[in-house]
This record gives C-alpha cells, sequence and structure tokens, in this order.
C-alpha cells in the first residue's frame, strides 16, 4: 500500500474556500490545512511531513506524496471522489 492509499482511506471530507487559495482535508483525528496564493504556499498539520507538493484546482485538491504516490480529492455531484495515481 502506498501513502496515497493509506491516506485516501483516512479522508472524511475536503472543505475549499471561494477564492480556491486554501483548503482543509478532514481526516479521522485532525485535519491538513493547505494554502496556495502569490504569497504563500504552505501545508499543515495532520499528514503534512508525507505531502511532496499539492496544487489546490477548481473544485478539488491534488496531492503529491513523497513515494511519488498520486491522490485527487474533489467534489462531484455534491458527492467526495477520491482518484489515487
Amino acid at each position: 500500500m502506498n501513502q496515497a492509499q493509506a491516506f485516501a482511506k483516512r479522508v472524511q471530507r475536503v472543505a475549499l474556500n471561494r477564492q480556491g487559495t486554501e483548503a482543509q482535508v478532514f481526516l479521522e483525528a485532525g485535519f491538513l490545512y493547505l494554502r496556495q496564493d502569490a504569497f504563500a504556499r504552505f501545508a499543515q498539520g495532520e499528514g503534512a511531513e508525507a505531502l511532496a507538493g499539492f496544487v489546490l484546482e477548481r473544485g478539488g485538491v491534488r496531492l503529491r506524496f513523497r513515494d511519488g504516490s498520486t491522490l485527487t480529492l474533489a467534489y462531484r455531484l455534491g458527492r467526495l471522489r477520491v482518484v489515487l495515481e
């Protein structure tokens, strides 16, 4: 099992702000806070040390882990969609 698969099992929901600059990924115990704008780009909270990078996209979040695996979290028709790559 790679890091993306292990992280995907813990995800409960994702909250994005309207501007698309901040996201919160709620997990079983705690949350991961992501911020990406012209002045800052950081991740903090539960699981941040496992991330190699992230991209905030319209309607979702793409997380890249240190082992090379990728996890995309997005909403489609009001339901959370988890895509492992």
